[in-house]
């Protein structure tokens, strides 16, 4: 392509940034010593007090990531060998494996809306006897259609975990996601519009699974601040082996984002929406919108849907769009049971967890036809640059968009493929 674009790529530092009173307060801590925290300081607790509010959950525990943040969660809620429990297959991998780690059995169901959220219709024709949980994923932001998986999962005496690592923000018909589980999850870590580098918290609204959760997280200190139930103060002193703080360091750094998270998601929201007003002619290419009475928050990722006239031609689009500048690529992750982690199992007969034999860890569930086709049309922008309000990239990014699918429709289409089989 030989167009000459009004419009250049000049990108800021890509996210995360913290600002300079969040630089002082880091190093501050570090001239201190105070890179590590056994118990419950100020940094900490300041974290998990805006986490409680955000969500609306009485109870916050803040760990080393939001994969550990996960475990505890599943461990804490009494998950264990055998227990089935049903998880999306497009999600990021770190939503399931810890169920491995714990002897579970994770049941990967089918994308029900076109966010590639799992529904209450995908997850119901897989409960068993052994059905224990469900655990959903809020993708990029865009929340699950909550309600009716709160009805099944309540009128089957199942748990609920919600894993909102990308969602800071969102909300379900006004009301914040993590509040809708027995547990919920965020990372903070990465390049989250929330991050302190390493870091993630588990809130829910039970003290027992927070006391359980932070006997399995950290010991002494932490626990003597949290635990109160007579039948687990015994073991304040020992924990239960792990060690999953996190860092006061990371604390400041994330709390600096959620300080100023009002106008980050403004910021976002006004950024993507104004893209998808510029693209409002170019069908071919379409950006995941969001459904009434929802809000995608911090809008993780930024997604468009290779459809129409370029129809299974993803790869070929990708290509175009990186020619002009663009770093663009399918997004990183395809569905799991892609991966031979779950399709065939761990290599050399791997022992996930002493309770279970080696083998395939999840039960069959069949095709994922939604899911296939859903990441097989999907391509990814960098959306980590557009955290400034009136991004200029948005306008870059609409004319090399705009440009490209022109291009390309004026071309006899290719052989479609479907991409990453």
């Amino acid at each position: 392509m030989t167009t000459r674009f009004r419009h250049r790529l000049v990108h800021p530092p890509e996210w995360p940034v913290y600002t300079e009173r969040a630089q002082r307060e880091t190093a501050r801590l570090v001239g201190r010593g105070r890179t590590f925290d056994y118990g419950h300081g100020p940094e900490i607790s300041r974290l998990e007090e805006t986490m409680a509010r955000l969500t609306g959950r009485p109870h916050c525990l803040a760990v080393n990531s939001g994969t550990s943040a996960l475990y505890s969660a599943y461990f804490a809620l009494g998950i264990g060998p055998g227990d089935e429990v049903l998880v999306p297959t497009l999600t990021f991998p770190t939503t399931v494996t810890p169920l491995l780690l714990l002897g579970a059995v994770p049941v990967l169901c089918d994308a029900g809306d076109a966010h590639g959220n799992v529904t209450a219709d995908t997850l119901r024709p897989h409960l068993t006897p052994r059905t224990r949980a469900i655990g959903v994923t809020h993708l990029w932001g865009h929340p699950v259609d909550m309600d009716p998986v709160v009805e099944l999962a309540r009128a089957n005496g199942l748990l609920l975990i919600e894993d909102c690592s990308h969602a800071h923000g969102s909300t379900y018909r006004g009301r914040p996601v993590g509040g809708f589980g027995d547990a919920a999850v965020f990372s903070l870590g990465g390049v989250k519009t929330v991050s302190g580098g390493m870091g993630g918290v588990l809130v829910t609204p039970h003290r027992r699974v927070h006391e359980m959760a932070s006997l399995l997280t950290a010991f002494r200190q932490r626990s003597r601040a949290t635990v109160e139930d007579p039948a687990l103060t015994p073991y304040i002193g020992t924990g239960l082996g792990a060690n999953l703080r996190m860092s006061p360091l990371a604390c400041v750094l994330a709390q600096s984002h959620l300080d100023d998270l009002d106008r980050l998601l403004r910021a976002k929201a006004g950024n993507f929406r104004r893209l998808e007003s510029l693209l409002a002619d170019c069908p071919d290419l379409v950006p995941l919108t969001t459904d009434p009475g929802c809000d995608p928050g911090a809008r993780y990722g930024l997604h468009l849907a290779v459809t129409g006239a370029l129809e299974g031609r993803r790869d070929e689009v990708v290509a175009a769009l990186r020619a002009t500048g663009l770093k663009v690529r399918p997004p990183t992750t395809a569905p799991l049971h892609r991966d031979p982690l779950f399709a065939s199992g761990p290599p050399g007969g791997w022992a996930l967890h002493p309770g279970v034999r080696p083998g395939r860890p999840v039960r069959p569930t069949g095709p994922h036809p939604r899911a296939d086709a859903l990441w097989d049309s999907w391509i990814a922008l960098p959306a980590t640059h557009l955290y400034e309000e009136n991004s200029t990239l948005v306008d870059a990014y609409a004319e090399r968009i705009t440009a490209v699918v022109a291009d390309l429709r004026e071309r006899a289409p290719a052989t479609p493929t479907r991409s990453g089989r």
